[in-house]
């Protein structure tokens, strides 16, 4: 999407690329071939934008976003265990050929080695993979040793399916968690191969390790069929040419040669030259002098070394004599013992059951200039005797062919080495800075703060029973410090469990540019998000519960509240309108704000609608002011759209929100200028967990209030309170402020108390951005409480949020003064 706004900018081109082949790569290693083929075109695509074969457009851009959300639901399937491949492959294949029709429609070139997007069904499967020559003559069919060729000469006239694959590993191949050797062994119907490397090496200090430069020939008995689907996950790399019987007749030149091999010499094996060659070095090296300072190192590099050419000619019943001259070889301090087993052991060396793959270059150059055929590319031969013949490939387990490692020396004679490699151990575990952790144990945690914190107001009433009734005042004294040390440390164990908890809003942000991008161009408006504070952090089941309510709002923002471009226009504004999502800390809550330049709302739209709606009566579409009105689209059932879509007009969704947002304790404010914008307001706690509430008293009975409805607590004569209609106002710093008493919202049959001065207290309380006193009896302390839901009969009470256990045993009734007012 970015690029949709920047299509040359080369980092962004690169990191997607990279982005995408990794995916690819990644897919490879598991079973979910409809991924690998749609994640391939999106690779090749990509490649062509980078080569700039392609322009990078909205429509390229679409394709992509299609593909992540068909590779996104593949993993979710994955993660819930579901079978994937069967029920998506025809999906798989649509998406793969819409995105490299976008190659063939911008490049006119469509690649014809790799095409996934055909291979749909088992006519077209082989298509996409099979190059076929013009005549055998095109294969290097002469490379086939000659009783191998009548081999396959006689599977072939029998009705066989023989097939010459050119297996091209890509160069990143191992990063891709792929082992090309082993999969050129266990090709189905093996029956001869080769490796091709490169003409010429380069020196060794610029040699890549990590890049695979080697090419497979393989000679096969399988059908097409069998080999795509062996080849399923690396289609890209391979072609196939079926093989037909007189491309593999034998000639009168290849008869002769198989009758003159058969009463000549048999030349030196290539692998018994090298064998020979390294044996004559380490020869050189034990005979040498040496200081004793090494001779341990130089004995055990001697002995690896042999044990591994004796690995790779499959003579297993040497290395435990080698080992037994190496152990002698230690224990002396001599190299005598090793250069005995040398000398009684001359090459060349009698070979075991399994035959090396050699693929060192010197051996391959002396087959190089053995052959003419082969001065082209340096080839080795895979024996066909160490492989299983293909009628014997399920039921036998694919040869053990393959170059071994150097054994590592004995950690005893390397204590130095030992020691540095536990330090770099530690060293790494010491790295290691962060902690996986459930949220179960993390909630466990939370709700045993909040019981520390309740426990802990016990203290304070503790201490005044000891002042009260038994007179211990420094009893008393004492239990108040220590109230005061463990309050500060519960109050900043609560705050460390807590930022634990904490998530940035990012994690609801992030899928906003794809939502109003969608939205958007499927409304034909043209829109720019902002996002402003995505760092801002809150508590995680805040976060969880505001993702649903802010996409609803988004969608609300651009579907009524944004113009078109021509709409726009008319009006004086430019054509692209402005969304803006921000969120910031102020004081203990977290404000989220979503704003736009569009129409705004409408009062009087508003108003008629809810009378249409029978919301509201007559007298109310009167009396209520504009502001009011604006508060109705949060009104259940109320809608402004003409016609019902999939995106609005059936009058869900704003009550909706405003009840996702009060049941985490938030508050919306809601404000528009018509013809302007519209500025939607939420302010959130940054945690649930613990509530802090002032307490209040009326009648004797004591109420808690939360203290994010808290604006500020005043006393005032009641001579200055003023009654009209009923009602009861008071002038609070040149601001008319309305007053409801306590006793009479709650059912109370009393008066509101007085001080002795004559005066009332009023609470004043913020709800729905408006301001209001309730009118009291008196202010007690706040307090940090755990809030409880009530249940059963009890839950029926609107008026009451919920309550919560006292330090002294006693049970606090929560006010939810949302619906006192």
């Amino acid at each position: 999407m970015q690029l949709e706004d920047a299509p040359e900018h080369v980092e962004l081109l690169e990191s997607l690329f990279r982005m995408v082949h990794t995916l690819k790569g990644n897919s490879g290693l598991f079973d979910v071939p409809e991924m690998t083929r749609v994640l391939h075109a999106c690779e090749d695509l990509m490649d062509a934008v980078r080569r700039r074969q392609v322009a990078y457009s909205e429509v390229l851009a679409d394709r992509l976003l299609d593909a992540m959300d068909f590779v996104a639901m593949l993993c979710d399937g994955l993660e819930m265990e579901a079978e994937q491949a069967d029920p998506h492959a025809q999906e798989a294949v649509q998406i793969a050929s819409s995105l490299r029709q976008l190659i063939g429609e911008h490049a006119g070139v469509e690649s014809a080695v790799g095409d996934l997007a055909r291979i749909g069904d088992g006519q077209d499967r082989g298509a996409a993979i099979v190059a076929a020559p013009a005549a055998g003559q095109a294969l290097p069919l002469r490379a086939i040793p000659e009783p191998l060729r009548r081999q396959a000469f006689a599977q072939a006239q029998a009705g066989g399916e023989l097939h010459w694959i050119a297996y091209r590993p890509s160069r990143e191949c191992f990063f891709q968690g792929d082992d090309p050797f082993h999969r050129a062994r266990e090709v189905p119907g093996f029956i001869w191969g080769r490796i091709d490397a490169p003409a010429g090496w380069p020196p060794l200090a610029e040699l890549n390790a990590y890049d695979c430069v080697l090419h497979f020939q393989i000679v096969a008995a399988a059908s097409q069929a069998e080999l795509m689907e062996y080849f399923r996950y690396v289609p890209d790399q391979v072609e196939l040419t079926q093989l037909a019987a007189q491309w593999l007749a034998p000639t009168p030149e290849s008869a002769e040669r198989a009758s003159a091999g058969a009463h000549a010499e048999p030349a030196q094996d290539p692998i018994d030259a090298v064998m020979a060659e390294i044996f004559a070095i380490q020869r050189q090296i034990l005979q040498s002098e040496a200081n004793m300072g090494w001779q341990d190192g130089r004995t055990q590099a001697v002995a690896s070394t042999l044990m591994n050419c004796c690995r790779s000619i499959g003579n297993l019943e040497l290395i435990g004599e080698l080992e037994i001259a190496r152990q002698q070889s230690l224990q002396l301090r001599s190299c005598d013992p090793l250069l005995a087993w040398l000398n009684a052991n001359p090459l060349p060396l009698q070979r075991g059951p399994v035959t090396s793959v050699a693929s060192v270059a010197s051996v391959a150059s002396a087959e190089a200039g053995a052959e003419a055929e082969a001065a082209e590319a340096v080839a080795v031969e895979v024996r066909q005797e160490s492989l299983p013949q293909p009628e014997a490939l399920s039921r036998q387990e694919p040869p053990q062919v393959q170059l071994q490692p150097p054994a590592p020396p004995l950690r005893e004679s390397l204590p130095e080495e030992s020691g540095r490699a536990g330090r770099r151990a530690e060293e790494s575990l010491s790295g290691n800075k962060s902690v996986k952790v459930e949220q179960v144990k993390i909630d466990r945690l939370m709700n045993l703060i909040g019981e520390m914190v309740v426990s802990k107001n016990a203290l304070p009433y503790l201490a005044q029973r000891a002042e009260d009734q038994f007179g211990v005042r420094e009893l008393a004294r004492e239990i108040k410090a220590q109230y005061a040390v463990i309050n500060r440390i519960a109050e900043e164990m609560q705050d460390a469990i807590m930022q634990v908890r904490m998530m940035p809003v990012s994690v609801v942000f992030q899928r906003f540019p794809r939502l109003v991008r969608d939205i958007s161009r499927k409304l034909g408006k043209e829109v720019q998000l902002v996002l402003v504070g995505e760092e801002t952090e809150a508590d995680k089941n805040i976060i969880e519960a505001l993702a649903d309510p802010l996409i609803h709002i988004v969608r609300n923002s651009l579907d009524h509240g944004l113009e078109g471009p021509e709409q726009r226009r008319a009006s004086g504004k430019p054509a692209l309108g402005s969304l803006t999502i921000s969120a910031a800390h102020e004081g203990d809550q977290v404000v989220i704000v979503i704003e736009d330049d569009g129409k705004g709302i409408d009062p009087a739209l508003i108003k008629r609608k809810a009378y249409e709606k029978g919301l509201i009566d007559e007298a109310q579409l009167e009396r209520i002011s504009d502001q009011e009105a604006v508060n109705l689209v949060f009104s259940s059932g109320f809608s402004t759209a003409e016609v019902v879509s999939d995106l609005s007009g059936r009058g869900v969704g704003m009550d909706v929100v405003r009840n996702a947002v009060e049941k985490v304790n938030g508050n919306l404010a809601l404000h528009s200028v018509s013809g302007k914008g519209t500025r939607l307001q939420i302010s959130l706690p940054l945690s649930m967990a613990v509530t802090k509430v002032m307490i209040i008293e009326s009648d004797g009975q004591l109420f808690g209030v939360p203290m994010e409805h808290v604006m500020e607590t005043v006393r005032v004569p009641r001579s200055s309170l003023h009654f009209a209609n009923s009602s009861a106002k008071m002038v609070l710093r040149g601001h008319i402020l309305g007053l409801k008493g306590i006793n009479q919202i709650l059912g109370i049959a009393a008066e509101q108390k007085t001080n002795a001065d004559g005066e009332v207290a009023v609470l004043v309380v913020r709800v729905g951005g408006q301001s209001v006193g309730l009118v009291i009896d008196d202010f007690r302390e706040t307090v940090d409480v755990i809030q409880k839901p009530l249940l059963g009969i009890l839950g029926g009470l609107s008026l009451y949020s919920g309550s919560a256990l006292m330090g002294d045993g006693s049970v606090l009734m929560v006010l939810n003064t949302r619906e006192m007012f």
